[in-house]
C-alpha cells in the first residue's frame, strides 16, 4: 500500500524509484499470499490439535514439537521480511522507492515494521518457550502429510528470497507500463 501511495503522491518522481516501488508492491502481493497461507495453515494445525487457538492456550511447544516450531518460525520471519526470505525483497524495494518519493510518510511506515516485529516476537515467545503447557503434552510434531504440505511453500519462500528474478520476470513488463502511466 505504501508503494502505491508513494507512486501516486507526487507528480515529479524518478522512473527508477517508481519502478522499484511498483516492483516491490507486486512482489509483496504475491509474497503475502504465500506467507499468509502458511501462517493460517499453522494456526489451523494448532487449533486442530488443541481445539483452541488463543495464544494463551499454548506454551513451551518447542520442547514437544521442534519441527513444527522451526517451520512455523520460518513463515513468521518471512512475514517480518527477514533477509533471505521472500518478504525481504518486496519490502526492501517498496522502501527504496518510497523513501526517494515521499520520505516522511515512509519514515512513519517504518514504525509499523517495528510494531509488527514486536508482536511476532512476543507471539513466538508465548507459543514456543517457557514451560510446556499441560494441555499440550500430547502434541505430535509434524506428521508426514503435513511436511508434504508445508515444505514446498517454505522452499518457495527461500527461493524468492534468494533469487527473486523468476517472479519479477512474470510482471516486469506490467511494472514498466504502469510506471510510464504514472510519470
Amino acid at each position: 500500500m505504501l508503494g502505491l501511495f508513494a507512486v501516486t503522491a507526487r507528480s515529479t518522481v524518478s522512473l527508477i524509484d517508481m519502478q522499484a516501488a511498483l516492483s516491490g508492491v507486486f512482489l509483496q502481493i504475491f509474497n503475502h499470499g504465500i506467507t499468509a497461507a502458511a501462517l493460517f495453515y499453522y494456526v489451523g494445525l494448532l487449533e486442530q490439535r488443541r481445539g483452541l487457538r488463543g495464544i494463551d492456550d499454548f506454551g513451551g511447544l518447542m520442547q514437544r514439537t521442534p519441527l513444527l516450531c522451526g517451520w512455523m518460525s520460518v513463515a513468521m520471519f518471512s512475514s517480518l521480511g527477514l533477509p533471505g526470505l521472500n518478504g525481504f525483497i518486496g519490502e526492501f524495494l517498496i522502501f527504496k522507492g518510497s523513501f526517494a518519493i515521499v520520505a516522511s510518510f515512509t519514515a512513519v511506515a517504518v514504525i509499523g515494521l517495528l510494531v509488527t516485529a514486536i508482536v511476532f516476537a512476543r507471539a513466538m515467545q508465548a507459543l514456543f518457550s517457557g514451560p510446556l503447557a499441560e494441555r499440550c503434552s500430547a502434541f505430535p510434531d509434524h506428521l508426514r502429510n503435513e511436511k508434504l504440505d508445508i515444505v514446498p511453500i517454505t522452499l518457495l519462500m527461500f527461493a524468492i528470497g534468494i533469487a527473486p528474478q523468476f517472479v519479477f520476470n512474470i510482471f516486469n513488463t506490467t511494472v514498466i507500463h504502469m510506471a510510464r502511466l504514472f510519470s
